[in-house]
């Protein structure tokens, strides 16, 4: 059986307003996403989001990445970059995000 995901990549720009890290939720919610890749995460609350479970991948000296999946599609094995610019993850999706300025790279299977 096929199944079809709702992805987006999103960067974020470093938020980290209450009011502003609301909106990577409110926006997955309302769009229906089942992942979201997210450049320059430079702030832990990004993982609170409701349900989604969120695999970051975030260093002291700048932005990271981060991938939201749905808790229900939530049986990723992580692989990060030590820099914090790239996170792959592998279960039910195979998903990679990588930080770089120009075109974001990202794959599913």
């Amino acid at each position: 059986m096929m199944y079809t995901y709702k992805l987006a990549t999103l960067n974020i720009n470093g938020i980290s307003c209450p009011t502003r890290l609301q909106m990577p939720e409110d926006f997955s919610y309302n769009h229906v996403i089942d992942s979201a890749l997210l450049q320059d995460v430079t702030h832990p609350t990004i993982q609170m989001i409701n349900r989604y479970t969120a695999r970051i991948n975030q260093v002291a000296e700048g932005g990271g990445t981060a991938i939201l999946v749905k808790e229900a599609l939530d049986n990723l094995n992580t692989k990060r970059l030590p820099s914090g610019r790239g996170i792959a993850a592998r279960g039910s999706l195979t998903l990679g995000n990588v930080l770089q300025y120009g075109p974001r790279i990202f794959l599913t299977e």
